[in-house]
């Protein structure tokens, strides 16, 4: 995301009999005038409930936790709607007053210190809010995702992304222990033509830096060979592209890194290549289940 500049308007407050009122409420609307114009139509849209006009208010992607998929346009929000704008959510936007609606710099404005979601030019275009749904389908899929591994590498660990080559189709991806402190990263890649279930041609182990006032994501991975790798995810114009750049005794190698999705791939290459075959280790049930969960969006 590119740095920006704001110049907003002053947030007027409403003071009626001694006591702070919400910024506004189902039966005051016009009340919504007091906020800033940017912070305007995203109250209107939660306040009035309505998934089309929330989806109007949004800047597309906005990304979700991964193994969830992002959401991609207008229609998928709609649908995507229930499951993301809780009750939470609704009653922090209907009770919060004029002052509670805060600008943060080049990140624009907020709610709730950050809490909520993240408002540029009249436009959500980050949610770090996790819904209680949102929850039990991360915990649903990332038990699924990591079910489908090899069995050497799946006691412990996370999934944190999917990446794909654009140019030769390698996977790669990074998982992270759930019980470290600090927490430890691993990288896996596979080949186009490995067995996904099987053990990948690279792993190495990492750590994660945030750098920058953006806190940009900096994965680092190395190995006892001297082989390291570095993937950032986070890109800071329109014209890059991430890239994971390998490292190995001197040679250096970049990929084109597109985030992707682990279980889509896996169920692609188990419904082609083994049509008559089950992984021992995850049943043709569950891997259909994650499609359940997806159908909530």
């Amino acid at each position: 995301m590119k740095l920006k500049s704001y110049i907003f308007p002053a947030v007027t407050t409403a003071l009626v009999s001694g006591v702070f009122l919400p910024a506004c409420s189902n039966s005051n609307k016009n009340r919504c005038e007091n906020l800033p114009e940017d912070v305007r139509p995203v109250a209107i849209a939660i306040i009035d409930d309505s998934p089309s006009e929330f989806a109007s208010v949004v800047a597309y992607p906005i990304e979700r936790p991964y193994p969830l998929k992002n959401v991609e346009d207008s229609a998928e929000m709609v649908s995507y709607y229930p499951t993301l704008v809780d009750d939470t959510i609704k009653k922090a936007v209907i009770e919060a007053p004029d002052t509670a609606w805060q600008q943060m710099g080049w990140r624009g404005w907020t709610l709730g210190d950050g809490s909520y979601f993240w408002i540029d030019s009249g436009k959500i275009y980050e949610v770090s809010y996790i819904s209680k749904r949102e929850h039990e389908m991360l915990d649903s899929l990332q038990n699924l995702e990591i079910s489908t591994l090899n069995p050497s590498l799946r006691a412990g660990w996370i999934p944190v992304a999917c990446i794909r080559d654009t140019e030769s189709g390698e996977l790669f991806r990074i998982d992270t222990q759930d019980a470290t402190n600090p927490p430890i990263y691993r990288l896996a890649g596979y080949k186009p033509d490995e067995d996904m279930s099987g053990e990948p041609s690279l792993i190495l182990y990492g750590y994660l830096d945030l750098e920058g006032s953006m806190g940009n994501r900096f994965f680092r991975f190395s190995d006892d060979d001297g082989t390291t790798a570095e993937y950032s995810p986070d890109i800071v114009s329109d014209e890059d592209q991430p890239e994971i750049e390998i490292d190995h005794k001197g040679t250096s190698h970049r990929y084109k890194a597109k985030p992707d999705y682990w279980l889509d791939h896996f169920k692609s290459k188990n419904l082609s290549i083994h049509k008559s075959e089950k992984p021992t280790h995850i049943s043709a049930d569950s891997v259909s289940s994650s499609d359940n969960v997806d159908a909530d969006k």
